[in-house]
């Protein structure tokens, strides 16, 4: 008997244990995903303000209303981010917990859908006229030297419709499985209360 016991101690020895880094969970994925798309609106609207600050005119004008309104969509994500917390909490009831992340987290993708049919209509005839601000300097100018800029801007807002469908897909895909995995969870759990 002691033989047996001293084989099995030594199956678990120290040097044989792995410690997980980090955690590979559908909820921790999930923030890690949320937490780079805040960071890709940051990277992304920085370019806008540095032109800002070196652009003259209509052109500063219409870079930064762009930028403000990049930070206003990461202020917007970031605020319900914040709401979520970093860790799974075990104390908690899992099958509460679970449903109230993955509500959080459906809700700041509505969110950023909402705002991607809102503002991207907008965005896209905005860059267009940036590009002619900074050909022409002034939107008399603009006016004077492109008569067709309204039917331009309204093809292009028009545009955005099936770019934000792609974009939809894009996100169903990067976040779908992780939202799956949580909801299966949530329906087992359920199931097992009944």
């Amino acid at each position: 008997m002691n033989n047996e016991l001293s084989n099995q101690s030594q199956s678990f020895a120290p040097d044989k244990i792995e410690i997980q880094k980090s955690s590979k969970n559908a909820y921790m994925n999930l923030l890690k995903m949320f937490r780079a798309k805040l960071n890709w609106i940051t990277a992304l609207s920085l370019p806008m303000l540095v032109g800002a600050i070196f652009a003259e005119g209509l052109l500063k004008y219409l870079l930064l209303a762009m930028f403000v309104c990049y930070q206003l969509l990461r202020i917007v994500m970031s605020r319900k981010m914040n709401q979520l917390p970093n860790y799974i909490d075990y104390t908690s009831v899992t099958k509460n917990f679970i449903a109230t992340q993955l509500d959080s987290m459906r809700t700041l993708l509505l969110q950023e859908k909402i705002w991607g049919y809102c503002f991207g209509p907008l965005a896209v005839p905005f860059s267009y006229m940036c590009l002619k601000a900074y050909q022409y300097k002034s939107f008399d100018q603009i006016v004077a030297h492109e008569p067709n800029m309204l039917y331009i801007m309204l093809g292009l807002a028009l545009f955005v419709f099936p770019i934000n469908y792609l974009a939809e897909k894009a996100t169903k895909k990067a976040f779908g499985n992780d939202i799956e995995k949580l909801t299966g969870h949530l329906e087992v759990l359920e199931e097992i209360d009944q």
